[in-house]
Formats: C-alpha cells, structure tokens, sequence
C-alpha cells in the first residue's frame, strides 16, 4: 500500500533518517576517536621504556625513575579509558542506529505547549548539547509511556510532579533502521507491540523488555519509596526481566552515589546466571554482581566442611521416597526451613549470651596451650551488653598474645634447637638480614652469633605456630558445630528454647543425623543456613557487606526464614527486592513457610510493599490456560493469561522408555524443521536426565545438537537442552518436552507445583509424554 503525502507514516520516516542521520555523524566521530586512542594506546605501550628515564645511582635519582614510571602509567591508563569510553560510545551507537527508539509521547505540560518526546533504550543529544532527539527510557518523563494512557497525566521529578496531558502515544518496531511497524495506541503498552514481541523466538540468553514495559512492572522498576519490595508473579509475568529493568533504572538514576558492585543479584542457578547477564550490557550498563546462595554457603564453609548443595538433598530425597529413612529426612528438612526452628535458634543465641558456647582447645603437637575451659572463662568474664562480636574479638586478642607468651617461653626447648639445626640456608639467610637490620654484625658487635641463633630459633617457632595463628586470626577457636548440636543434645534445652516448647516429629532422628554427618566433617543442606548463621552470630556478622545498597533475590519462594535472615545479617544496609512465586516453591526446605519464609518480617510494615503481578506473558494462552489446570483452584484463581494464540498443548502416552525416547526424538526433528530454535527436554531429576540425553543422542542425526545441562553449566545452548526440572526454574524454551509425566513421577501433592514449573517454561509449544499412567495433576485433552 502506498503511502499518502504527509501522512503520520510518512512524517515518522523522514523524522527517522534526520535521527539516523545524527546516530551516523556521532558514530563516525567516536569511530575516529577510537582510532586514535588505539593508537595513542599502542604507542604508549611500545614506547613507554624508551620514554622512563633509568637511574638508580642513588635515592634521589630512584626517585625521579619512580616518578617518571608513575607518569608514563597514568598516560597509558588515561589513553586506555579514553578508548574504552570510545569503544561503549561505538557499541551504544550500533545499536541505535539499528533502532534508535521505540515510542513517541505527546505531553502539554500545565500551562505550556506540547512537547514531543521519542524515548528508546539510550538518549541521544544534538551536538548542541541542549536538544534530545531520543530520551533514556529511565528518564523521568518517559514514565509517562508506561504509565499512562492519552489523556490527563502526571510524572514525578526529583522535586515533585509535573502535571499535564498526553495527548499521543505512539509505538514502533524498528530493525535494521528500518521502521517495520508502528501503533497509535491508547493502552499503555499496546496488545500489537507485545504480541509481536512475545511471538519472537526465545534465545539462550534473556532479551531486554524496555518497549514493552506494563503499567505494574514500571512500578517495580522505579520504586524508591520502601526498603523491601516483595513480588509475588506467576509464571512468565515479568518478574525477572523488571528486575533487571529496576537494577538498570537505579544505576541511571543515582550514577553519582551507586555502582554495578554496589548491587548483588541472587540467583537460583548457574544457568540462571549466564541466561541473564547480557541484559544489563544490552542497556549500556556493567552488570551487578550475582550468585547462588550455594556460593555464599561455599565461601564460608566449603573450606572446612563438605556441604550438600539443593539440589543433590533434592535428589536423595527423591531417591529416598516410600522408605522411613526417607520420610524421616524430609520431616527434617521441613521443620528446619520453618519459622519455628528460626525462631527456637534465635532463642538459643539469647541463652548462648549467658552460657553455652563451645571452643576448641588450642593444640601444639601434644601440648594443650589453651583449654576451651580458658577460653568460655575469658569469653564470659567480657560483659554479655558487648555482644558476642566483641567478645570473640576480645578472645581473639588474648589468644594471640598467649601465642607470643608461649613461643616466649620455648626459646631455650630441646625441640626448638632441633628443629633450628634442620633449616635451610635460605631461611638461615633471612634470620641473618634480621639481626643486621637490628645492628648485628659489625666491628663493636659480639654476640653476633646468640644474636644469629636466637633469630633463628624465633623464627622456627614463630613458623610452627603460624597455622595456630591462622586459625585464631578466622576465628577457628569458635566450635559452631559443637554448639550447634549441643541443640540437638540436650532435650530440655530444645524444649526451653522452643516457643511453644514443643519438639518437633522425629527430632532423636534429628539428633542422630547430626551426629552420624557432622562428626565426619558433612553438613547436609538443611543444616548449612542454620550452622552458618549460629557461626555468623557468634563471630558479630563480622564479614557483612555494609558497602552493598541493593540486593535483589529471584525465586525467594525456595529461600528458607533462614536464609532470608542471614541474607538481611550479612547485608544490613542494603534494601531489598525479592521476586518468587508461591505456585513454584518446588523445594520441600521452603514449603512450611508460606512461600516467600521469612521476607516481610524482615523489615517494618511502612517499609515493605508487596506486588502481585497476575498476567502471564510467556506461554501462549492455550498453554497458560491448561498449565492453570495443573493447580488447584485456589492458587490459580489470580492468573491471567495474555492474549497470544497458538496450538494448544498435547499429550502422549508411550508404552515403556525406549519408545519414549523415539516418540521424542521424532518432536525434536519436527519441532527443529517448523524453526523452533531452542528445545528444553525436561526430566524430574538429574539422574533421569543422563539416560534422557543418551537414548536422544542415539535416536537424532549427528548435526542435531543435544546439550546435558548440569548444576555446574554457566551457559544455555541453542538447540536440544536436556535438564532436570530445578534447573529450568526463570528459563524459557520455544518448546518445552515433558519427560515422562507419569503417575510414578509425578503422582504425590508435593509434585504438583514442580510440574506446573516444568510445564510453564513452554513459549509456543508444549508437549508432555509420560509412560503407565499419566500424573493425576495434568488436565485431560478435551
């Protein structure tokens, strides 16, 4: 069709090209001075010897060699950021030029004219300095896109709120520079825009959502009002992808007081990882720091202990199930992820005030230097008012200078003479170079050789003892194990610490667990968080992170009270935004506590906001319609799915495992052929994914691609993933193949929400094939 003279389209073309034109004069300017710098970089680092002046004939010329050093770097380091701040200016620019913005507002402020506003992923300033051709989408006034349909509007600035009336909004697809569609809309993200979006295939890694930005998500975006922003969402609402967006927001809008590593992302997986972390780089900003709370418990008790991770407890206790082994563990794993095992250890600390701490000797060879009854006595006799942090801090000191002492009193020991006759010359060199710093060795000196000797012999105990000074410096004198257990213990300290007093089923069960795998070093998953925060208490939180201003928790729904708690200890100044859905708790450590533990009651009532994103934007309506079926009533009641049409979801029964595997093999090759670009075979557990990928390897040609994915993979691949169900949690596929949903598998209550997980990770295609009897939570094929 063509297009009428001066029509809107029109008049949108031509503003187009004057943008480009303007991105095209920028980018051959920041290419030039790229050129250059790269230059200037490479000619520093050729020159920069012949350009240092060389003399160390005395301290006055070491001086000036130094100085001409340090100039020469901080040359080189100037010409380095000058290119690199070139280099992001280019690669900003490739991206605007292949689409500059997105949406077009008209807004008459109050008593002013209208003003015209184009609003994309970066800003963009004539060479003037003073006109905008394209707003930052973080930009104060470019919430009115978001937020408002045409008609009577407000935005807020730092001082208030402008008033006013938005009288177009305007929405454009652009690739390539080229303008491939455009929508007068008066929703605040037009249906056309989203769909078109959604429709796309997904990719390994997240996309940026700026364009299509809903009403309730801009809100969780720009949201600086509360400490601790609480959201609940079902399945493919957003959460994820606004959290970014907010963590993008917050750098634009205070970059004068917050930096990427003032912000720490918590994510529920490697893979999770490496699926997001192009996003914050597509929006021109350095990623945040991010990790899985494994990592924390890693860091801090990895080195002395083998602790059990999640998902390795999550594949014992289904590997355990019908068994009373079994059923006694998740008991356990239950109550220690509930608010009242939280709250009887919080109890316990408060009794650990008075009394109760354990300590570890302090051993040399045979030789008790320091008993643990020493050490409770110096602990108690500083007052209780003092916390526990000063109190270990003050045993730390005294035991440091019990250590002096000590090797004081060992100069003149058989085994310190021994010892020092067995040294190396090296070591003999160094004691040397000690006594002549100290004067030895010249026409007046005597006793050269006491002095040489006795030099030698301190040295030798000083190293002897150097693990034992390690180990007080970490606060190893501290037994957090023992005190720890000493809970399970002792019966009438459980109850007294209980606040209903009250044990728990199977807590002699409890007990002997404890003992069974932390007198071998073994810590299982349930008692990593608890033990951690026992030792984090008695150590005063000394590693917190006050430097950290926001911390952001994705898939809070599986973090335990405890975890959450230690997370608010170890962050005490940071706010928080946690994102979960109660529908995906698929972890039995979070099923006693409502979904989101601990969260709310971390911070006060007037500081906490709790947001419920209700519309699912990833799967299909067909799919979004019969992955609701999979919940009851009750808790899929709130979803809604948006309007995208597609195939509705199928289901095959397959007569044992081997045709299971052809039946899916033979999707893949369709599925592949319609230009489906990433397939996620999902399993139940890790074990099944090993047997999964193999008999999928043997049935597919060899250029079909198919990647195990494994709790240690940093990456999702194009192509055939295969991964058990925890690891697909925040991970979309084109088209999702369910690996045996059936009865055996997925038949208990508590499989229920991990399938409807499984199930909701389908953008346009889901397939679930299961053998025997299909699980009693899918829907029938109507």
């Amino acid at each position: 069709m063509v297009n009428e003279p001066n029509s809107p389209r029109d008049e949108e073309e031509k503003r187009l090209l004057v943008v480009l034109e303007q991105v095209g004069r920028r980018m051959r300017k920041e290419l030039s001075l790229l050129g250059d710098r790269r230059e200037d970089v490479v000619g520093i680092r050729q020159e920069f010897w012949d350009d240092v002046r060389m003399n160390f004939s005395d301290s006055t010329e070491v001086g000036e060699t130094w100085s001409s050093i340090v100039q020469q770097a901080e040359l080189l380091a100037e010409r380095e950021r000058s290119h690199r701040v070139a280099s992001e200016a280019v690669e900003r620019l490739t991206k605007q030029f292949d689409s500059p913005y997105f949406a077009r507002i008209d807004f008459a402020e109050k008593d002013s004219g209208t003003e015209v506003i184009y609003i994309g992923r970066a800003s963009l300033v004539g060479e003037d300095g003073e006109t905008f051709f394209v707003y930052d989408w973080r930009a104060p006034v470019s919430s009115l896109f978001y937020d408002h349909e045409p008609g009577p509007a407000t935005y807020r600035v730092p001082d208030g709120r402008m008033e006013g009336e938005l009288k177009l909004k305007r929405q454009f697809v652009i690739r390539g520079g080229q303008m491939k569609h455009m929508f007068d809309t008066s929703e605040t993200v037009g249906d056309e825009i989203l769909q078109a979006v959604l429709s796309e295939g997904s990719d390994t890694s997240m996309k940026s959502i700026v364009a299509t930005i809903q009403k309730e998500q801009n809100w969780i975006i720009r949201n600086e009002k509360h400490k601790l922003l609480v959201v609940q969402g079902a399945a493919g609402s957003g959460k994820t992808s606004a959290a970014l967006q907010r963590i993008a927001y917050l750098l634009y809008r205070f970059r004068e007081t917050l930096g990427p590593d003032q912000i720490i992302l918590f994510s529920p997986n490697p893979v999770f990882k490496g699926y997001i972390s192009r996003v914050l780089p597509d929006l021109g900003e350095a990623n945040m720091k991010q990790m899985t709370f494994r990592e924390l418990i890693e860091a801090r008790l990895g080195r002395r202990f083998e602790v059990e991770d999640l998902f390795s407890q999550t594949e014992a206790l289904v590997a355990a199930e019908g068994t009373a082994e079994g059923e006694a563990r998740e008991r356990s794993v239950r109550y220690k992820g509930s608010e009242h095992f939280f709250i009887t250890v919080e109890n316990y600390l408060k009794r650990l005030e008075q009394e109760g701490v354990r300590f570890r000797p302090l051993r040399f060879r045979s030789m008790t230097l320091v008993s643990a009854e020493e050490m409770s006595q110096q602990f108690y006799g500083i007052r209780a008012a003092d916390g526990f942090g000063t109190r270990a801090a003050g045993v730390r000191r005294w035991l440091l200078e019990r250590i002096k002492l000590w090797v004081d009193s060992q100069m003149d020991e058989q085994w310190l003479e021994e010892a020092a006759e067995l040294v190396d010359g090296e070591e003999i060199q160094r004691a040397y170079v000690d006594v002549r710093r100290r004067g030895g060795f010249h026409d007046e000196a005597f006793d050269d050789e006491d002095q040489m000797s006795a030099r030698l012999r301190r040295r030798v105990a000083e190293q002897a003892v150097a693990p034992l000074v390690k180990a007080v410096r970490s606060f190893r004198f501290l037994d957090a194990v023992s005190t720890y257990r000493e809970l399970f213990e002792s019966r009438s300290l459980f109850s007294s610490c209980s606040p209903d007093g009250v044990q728990p089923v199977g807590w002699e069960w409890m007990l002997q667990r404890a003992e069974l795998t932390m007198g071998r070093k073994v810590i299982d998953h349930e008692d990593a968080t608890p033990l951690m925060y026992v030792l984090e208490a008695l150590e005063g939180f000394r590693r917190v992170e006050g430097d950290i201003q926001h911390v952001f928790v994705d898939e809070a729904q599986d973090y335990s009270p405890f975890q959450a708690a230690y997370l608010r200890r170890r962050y005490p100044r940071a706010r928080l935004t946690v994102l979960g859905d109660f529908n995906q708790a698929i972890y039995i450590q979070s099923q006693e506590s409502g979904g989101f533990g601990g969260w709310t009651r971390l911070m006060a009532p007037e500081a906490t906001s709790v947001l419920r994103l209700t519309t699912s934007y990833r799967s299909t309506e067909p799919i979004v319609r019969y992955t609701k079926l999979i919940l009851p009533a009750a808790d899929a009641a709130d979803i809604t799915p948006f309007q995208r049409d597609g195939e509705a979801p199928r289901l095959f029964p397959c007569k044992d495992g081997g045709q299971l595997g052809e039946r899916i093999a033979e999707d893949i090759i369709g599925l592949l052929g319609r230009g489906y670009g990433t397939i996620g075979v999902i399993t139940k557990t890790a074990y099944e994914t090993g047997n999964a990928s193999a008999l999928l390897k043997e049935q597919l040609p060899d250029d079909v691609p198919v990647t195990l994915v494994t709790g240690g993979s940093a990456e999702l691949p194009k192509g055939v993933s295969v991964l058990p169900a925890y690891l697909a949690k925040g991970i979309e596929f084109d088209a999702v193949l369910v690996w045996d949903a059936s009865l055996a598998k997925y038949g208990k209550e508590k499989d229920r929400k991990l399938l409807y997980t499984v199930c909701t990770r389908a953008l346009h295609v889901l397939h679930i094939y299961h053998t025997g009897e299909a699980s009693p939570w899918l829907p029938s094929e109507k």
